[in-house]
């Protein structure tokens, strides 16, 4: 059941995957958690009350997963279309200046990238928040271990994004992304430490 071909990749010396794509792994991981909660609550009576909205987020999360496992693939798209202008020619000025244009479009996507990942591992999050209050507290540990994870995805792939913008020359630019970033850290960010938080807490605090 062990993927470990992806593992293995990404502990060898290849340029891809990498960060973000591991940003992503840890994203779907999250979010197959945070369905298997859902699964195992709905069928049980003493949840029929929230049993619909619970199986909406099973589906939720399920398209979470599946769109991050996507993402890993795009991260190393979108690295090794940057990693090719690296290589180009720059025997002349044109050819340098020509080399420099391309990273600088190619800088782009690589920030797209990461952000949308940032984007998916939020709504893992919410899912997180909704269940950490009405599921079953035999999986509680569950919850707090995806919102856990989400949030360290969420900051792994806003990493990958300021790695980025530090090589762009349009500063304007750079700080959009960044503001985007950081938007998206912040108050997904602070539920899931909430959640792991009162998660712990309830486990081993009281």
């Amino acid at each position: 059941m062990v993927n470990a071909e992806f593992v293995d990749a990404l502990a060898s010396d290849a340029a891809v995957p990498g960060g973000g794509g591991g940003a992503a792994y840890a994203g779907a991981l999250a979010a197959a958690l945070g369905a298997m909660v859902g699964n195992i609550t709905a069928g049980k009576p003493k949840f029929a009350d929230v049993a619909d909205d619970i199986r909406a987020s099973v589906v939720e999360l399920d398209a979470a997963r599946t769109r991050l496992l996507e993402l890993i693939d795009e991260d190393a798209e979108a690295f090794s279309r940057l990693a090719a202008t690296w290589k180009l020619s720059r025997a002349t000025e044109e050819e340098k200046a020509a080399r420099h244009a391309a990273e600088q479009a190619a800088l782009v996507g690589a920030c797209e990238v990461p952000l949308r990942i940032m984007r998916v591992c939020a709504a893992v999050i919410e899912s997180d928040e909704f269940l950490a209050n009405n599921a079953s507290k035999l999986v509680l540990s569950d919850v707090g271990a995806s919102a856990i994870l989400a949030k360290g995805a969420l900051q792994a792939a806003a990493l990958n994004v300021h790695i980025n913008t530090n090589l762009m020359d349009d500063a304007a630019q750079a700080a959009a992304f960044n503001e985007r970033c950081e938007n998206l850290l912040g108050e997904p960010c602070a539920a899931a430490q909430k959640i792991y938080d009162e998660v712990a807490w309830a486990l081993h605090g009281a």
